[in-house]
């Protein structure tokens, strides 16, 4: 996975690495449902609830990691560098954690995981501070959060968090503690206006001896039945409306998901243990190489397959497809002979190629 992430890096930023890179990191559902037995694989709990069927079985997800990056249209793309084996009894945010620490980010630059409301917690947090690296998700709409104190008593102890809210209290109750400004932002296929508004807290509970400095924000969609999103940042550094713009790109990975499936991510016929893991790190590999031809990061020049419904051909599976094309040996070498039919057999003209 290290020398996966190095080749990425290396693939995209021939010119130097920029300040910040952003990384996603999400979990699939389980990828053989109907298995009854997947030597050294736990049950797994299932993440939807399914009607007519158990909480638990037998089976397995992943969770994935992956780069974040920009095409030369300036429309976001990600390439998966990595994934690990989940079952039950382990935690989804520390195997984010793991992830992060098994890939071997360069330390120059600062990076950023950006992940789902059910992946940002408090061990995501304290799993990427050992590593000096940052979060940067969804969180849920009661979540409390602290503002510094204002005032310090006179005698006993310092104060070290001031008044608490609710995410979703926070515009009514404090409106003059939160800076606001008006952004354009594509929702539903539209440029639409939004409202953005952020300010610095405190997130209680991460650190048992001082508060974990974050930076929430708030936006709001005027004109549309759509709730607030809530986002938090631990990257001080990072302006809300990159945050936000970054935010928008980590739908990028669910389409990861759907690419690798149609790899082979859940046709996978082993039993061991071992096999199970290592799997899904052959798919990131060869996912990563059709993303890059599709991104048109990696020049190659390949056949174009022409069909008239469908006319894209910088898709992933559409290169996957044309590189079966490129590599596919001609029936015959002689164009001016078609291959062998019933025609040349009876005109005496039968290619042997």
């Amino acid at each position: 996975m290290a020398q996966l992430t190095h080749g990425v890096l290396t693939t995209l930023y021939g010119g130097g690495l920029p300040a910040r890179l952003f990384w996603l990191a999400d979990s699939t559902l389980t990828e053989k449902p109907f298995a009854q037995r997947v030597a050294s694989v736990g049950l797994f709990h299932r993440a939807k609830r399914i009607v007519g069927r158990a909480k638990h079985l037998q089976g397995h997800c992943y969770v994935f990691a992956a780069h974040l990056y920009q095409t030369a249209h300036k429309h976001w793309a990600s390439a998966l560098v990595g994934a690990l084996l989940y079952v039950k009894g382990r935690s989804i945010p520390r195997l984010v954690g793991d992830l992060a620490q098994q890939v071997r980010l360069p330390a120059e630059v600062r990076h950023v995981w950006v992940v789902d409301r059910g992946i940002v917690s408090r061990p995501l947090v304290q799993s990427l501070d050992r590593l000096d690296q940052y979060a940067l998700g969804r969180v849920r709409s009661n979540q409390v959060f602290y503002f510094a104190p204002r005032r310090q008593p006179q005698r006993g102890r310092r104060r070290i968090y001031g008044q608490k809210c609710r995410v979703d209290k926070l515009i009514k109750r404090f409106p003059e503690r939160l800076r606001h400004q008006t952004a354009t932002l594509k929702v539903r296929g539209k440029a639409r206006t939004v409202r953005i508004y952020d300010a610095e807290m405190l997130w209680r509970g991460v650190w048992h001896d001082h508060p974990c400095p974050v930076r929430l924000i708030i936006v709001v969609v005027p004109g549309l039945r759509l709730k607030p999103w809530y986002l938090l940042t631990t990257d001080l550094e990072l302006t809300p409306l990159e945050a936000v713009q970054a935010y928008g790109g980590r739908q990028q990975i669910e389409v990861n998901f759907d690419e690798v499936k149609e790899v082979g991510l859940g046709h996978y016929q082993g039993r061991s243990g071992e096999g199970v893991r290592r799997w899904p790190v052959f798919l990131c590999i060869t996912h990563t190489l059709l993303k890059l031809l599709a991104t048109q990061a990696l020049h190659i020049e390949l056949p174009a397959l022409n069909w008239s419904w469908y006319k894209r051909e910088n898709t992933t599976g559409q290169v996957r497809r044309r590189l079966t094309a490129a590599c596919r040996p001609p029936i015959s070498r002689d164009s001016g002979v078609r291959p062998y039919c019933r025609e040349n057999e009876e005109s005496g003209i039968i290619s042997t190629n």
